[in-house]
C-alpha cells in the first residue's frame, strides 16, 4: 500500500503564519531613531512631529488656558541654555497644570532610549526635576524622574533612560514647570527576519503543494 504523503494546506499555513507573527514580534529587532528639532527652528505650537513622533500640549479637564511648546535656534538668546543646534522648551505661564505628552503617530509601541535635559532659564537659578510618566500597553504607569543641576548651569546634559522604558510604550507624560529637550533617542519594534524567513518558506510550501494537487 502506498503512503500519500501530506501536504501543507491553507488552513495549516493560516495556523503557521499566526505563529510566525507571535514569534516575529516577540524576537523582534529595534529600530533607533533620534529627535533632533533642527528643521523647525521658530516653531511656537501646541503640536510638534518629526519622524512619525508626536509632541501635543495636554490641557487637563477642569483647568483653563494652555501654555505653547517652542523650538529656538542654537545660541540665539542669552537667556537660553548654550547649544550650536535648535532644541524644543516648555514653560508653564497660562495654566499651572498642563503639560506636553508624546506619542507615535501610526499608534504604535516604542522605547525611549536617552535625552539632552536642561533648564530653558539659563544661567540655571535652581534644580529642575523632569518626570517622564510612560502608559505602557498594559495599563500601567512607569515614571523616571531627571533632576538638572541648577547651580548657575547654562548647557544641556544628557540622561539615560532605565530599562523599562526600553519598550512597549503607548505613551509618555512629560511633567515640569519648565524644561528643555534636545536630542531624545527611541526605539520602534521591526520585524524579526528570520520569523519572515520562515513565513516566506511556507508560503512557498503551499503554492508548490497546490501545484503538485493541480
Amino acid at each position: 500500500m502506498k503512503m500519500r504523503k501530506r501536504l501543507l494546506g491553507p488552513r495549516l499555513l493560516r495556523k503557521a503564519t499566526v505563529l510566525c507573527g507571535a514569534l516575529s514580534f516577540g524576537a523582534a529587532a529595534l529600530g533607533q531613531g533620534t529627535i533632533t528639532f533642527n528643521t523647525s527652528a521658530g516653531l511656537s505650537s501646541t503640536y510638534y512631529e518629526e519622524l512619525g513622533m508626536w509632541f501635543q500640549v495636554v490641557v487637563p479637564l477642569g483647568t483653563s488656558g494652555y501654555d505653547d511648546i517652542g523650538i529656538v535656534p542654537g545660541n540665539l538668546y542669552h537667556n537660553l541654555p548654550t547649544t550650536s543646534t535648535p532644541f524644543m522648551f516648555f514653560l508653564r505661564q497660562n495654566n499651572p497644570f498642563d503639560y506636553v505628552a508624546l506619542s507615535m503617530t501610526n499608534g504604535s509601541m516604542f522605547g525611549l532610549t536617552s535625552v539632552q535635559l536642561a533648564d530653558p532659564n539659563s544661567p540655571s537659578p535652581s534644580p529642575v526635576s523632569i518626570s517622564f510618566v510612560g502608559h505602557l500597553a498594559s495599563g500601567l504607569a512607569i515614571t523616571n524622574t531627571f533632576t538638572t543641576p541648577g547651580n548657575g548651569a547654562t548647557t544641556f546634559a544628557t540622561y539615560a533612560f532605565n530599562s523599562d522604558f526600553t519598550s512597549g510604550l503607548t505613551s509618555v507624560d512629560i511633567l515640569a514647570p519648565r524644561w528643555a529637550m534636545d536630542d531624545l533617542t527611541f526605539t520602534v519594534p521591526e520585524p524579526g527576519i528570520g520569523s519572515l524567513s520562515l513565513l516566506g518558506l511556507l508560503a512557498l510550501g503551499w503554492l508548490a503543494a497546490r501545484r503538485r494537487d493541480s
